[in-house]
């Protein structure tokens, strides 16, 4: 796995197990600086379990509008700057996104379960792209 967008991002050519998760998330920027918008609409990063997409949260999250305000949210403030941004800063912009999440709940705009299910999707994805980034040039 090199990254929850890289099927959309790679230059043509360039096979998914060669590219680096930087290269990936430079690609990410550009398109999105570029006026690609619309890329970060990816619900990969709430609805990603083990590998393929839960169906359920996908649904919660195009019914949901405070539920995409938060991933439009997690997706400028922590995807666009994986590989940029500190490790403690993405720390704190994830706590900041658990906290929108726990908001919804209280809101009664989303269930506890879905709640819990999104959150461990969110991180488990976004530490398995950080633990990518950071090993990427390791030598062995």
């Amino acid at each position: 796995m090199c990254s929850i967008f890289s099927k959309y991002l790679l230059p043509l050519g360039v096979n998914d197990a060669d590219a680096k998760p930087s290269v990936v998330y430079d690609h990410l920027r550009i398109a999105y600086n570029q006026g690609a918008r619309g890329i970060l609409d990816n619900a990969n990063v709430f609805a990603l379990e083990d590998g393929e997409i839960n169906c359920d949260v996908l649904y919660e999250i195009w019914r949901n509008e405070g539920l995409h305000d938060v991933l439009t949210w997690v997706n400028k403030k922590i995807t666009l700057r994986l590989g940029i941004a500190d490790y403690r800063t993405i720390g704190v912009r994830m706590r900041i996104a658990t906290g929108m999440l726990n908001k919804l709940v209280s809101e009664g705009r989303l269930s506890r379960k879905m709640n819990i299910t999104i959150h461990n999707n969110f991180i488990t994805v976004i530490n398995g792209e950080l633990s990518a980034i950071n090993t990427e040039d390791l030598p062995f």
